[in-house]
């Protein structure tokens, strides 16, 4: 049976990506542009992307992304990355990212602690992400379940298709809700071990040959050295994990969009060069 090569992005805001469209002329051209708002026909994306769902697998392009915002996630680095080195092949992008979301909470999963809930999802509440800021109590585990949820999805449509799916890398881009306290900075390795093994053990052989590439966050979060230097020295520690340094990379949040600066999101080229990044760590 012919092997179907996943790629999966999770995380909060900056993986859904805030990167403005309107903003893309400023640093590319425009049969770039014209590529990226076309999509990618052998590059396939599922999502659940902050508060908008593709209901299976798309075309790869712009807007995969929140419903009010016309914008780019690290998704299209990716994709175009690929297309360039591998013309022509298939990949399955599995999308799922909220924005301002926690790993000690949300992405909590069952091995990180006795508070996560097996029967958490995003419908235990109305609108569990506007709502999310009220103080109401929410489910811990719900953001990883709906990980699990959809990756399910995603290997159900792909099998159905005839092809046998294996997981080949994990995008990783969070921690900005983690480096605002002590307690759950010092937490975040253990929480993320958690994480990343429980879905190995969850989908049995689906990662053996997987590669988990984690991103730094931005300089603008109070614990961001700390929180960094966790993700790579976790990095460091196992040989199917890679650190990206988004710091000594140059990506920036200082820019746009121009009329009132977004400080705490990636800048429209740098989601693009984060999924640049990703890419060159793919073992593929």
């Amino acid at each position: 049976m012919e092997k179907a090569d996943i790629i999966i992005l999770s995380g909060q805001s900056n993986a859904v990506g805030v990167g403005r469209v309107e903003c893309l002329p400023g640093h590319f051209d425009g049969e770039r542009i014209k590529k990226w708002n076309e999509g990618y026909e052998n590059i396939l994306i599922n999502y659940y992307s902050h508060d908008k769902k593709s209901n299976g697998f798309v075309k790869t392009t712009v807007g995969c992304t929140e419903v009010t915002k016309h914008t780019i996630g690290p998704e299209l680095g990716i994709a175009e990355a690929l297309d360039e080195k591998f013309p022509g092949r298939k990949f399955y992008i599995v999308k799922c990212a909220y924005g301002g979301m926690s790993l000690h909470t949300d992405f909590i999963s069952p091995s990180g602690g006795s508070k996560y809930d097996p029967e958490a999802y995003a419908d235990q509440k109305e609108n569990i992400l506007l709502e999310y800021g009220t103080g109401e109590p929410i489910r811990a585990g719900w953001a990883y379940n709906e990980l699990v949820k959809i990756l399910k999805e995603s290997i159900d449509i792909i099998t159905r298709q005839g092809f046998e799916p294996r997981v080949r890398a994990f995008c990783w881009m969070q921690g900005e809700n983690d480096a605002c306290q002590p307690e759950t900075t010092a937490q975040y390795t253990r929480l993320y071990d958690a994480m990343i093994n429980d879905l190995a053990g969850t989908f049995k052989g689906l990662f053996d040959d997987c590669v988990y590439v984690d991103a730094g966050i931005s300089e603008i979060w109070p614990l961001y050295k700390e929180l960094n230097e966790e993700k790579r020295k976790y990095a460091e520690s196992r040989k199917d994990c890679r650190f990206i340094d988004t710091i000594a990379e140059g990506l920036t949040t200082k820019n746009e969009p121009p009329e009132e600066v977004d400080i705490y999101h990636y800048d429209s080229d740098c989601v693009i060069k984060l999924g640049h990044l990703y890419a060159d760590n793919f073992e593929l």
